[in-house]
């Protein structure tokens, strides 16, 4: 399935066409319109985030974005979602991390490429098939991963006090 059909399956033909900074800019207004709750300011952080490595990477056109591309700026954009879900728990559940500030970028990196990853083995395959997964199926993936990399940060957390 093309961008273009995978844009009017989920309702964005008003996208197909357009160059891939437009698309990926449209998209965040869609996904995480400005103004939502937390979790949408983290996506919406998310996706921009991911569009500036597309965009430094020097993809502005998506019509020559190869699946792979596509598939790797999505993965990037759920892990940095997934990331950024974790900064905020870390915050609202009061997990204690260590004092050290070298300690803290250490469990940072650990976290990234924990979430890296769990997205890369648990997700990359089925990327394949987005077209055929369902939002609620797509949705349940991610979030196991997030609560895995939680966990992970809240034995770290443990293991400092």
């Amino acid at each position: 399935m093309g961008i273009n059909e995978t844009l009017r399956v989920r309702g964005l033909q008003g996208l197909a066409g357009q160059n891939v900074e437009a698309i990926f800019v449209g998209l965040i207004d869609v996904i995480c319109p400005p103004g939502g709750p937390i979790d949408e300011a983290i996506a919406r952080q998310a996706l921009m985030e991911a569009i500036g490595d597309q965009a430094d990477a020097g993809s502005n056109d998506f019509d020559t974005l190869t699946p792979a591309q596509l598939k790797e700026f999505f993965l990037d954009f759920v892990v940095r979602s997934i990331e950024g879900r974790i900064i905020s728990d870390i915050g609202a559940k009061g997990v204690v991390l260590p004092d050290n500030v070298n300690d803290v970028l250490v469990i940072q990196e650990q976290l990234h490429d924990f979430i890296a990853g769990c997205c890369h083995s648990h997700l990359a395959t089925e990327l394949d098939a987005i077209g055929t997964l369902t939002d609620r199926q797509l949705d349940a993936k991610i979030n196991l991963i997030y609560e895995a990399a939680f966990s992970l940060i809240e034995e770290a957390g443990e293991e400092a006090e």
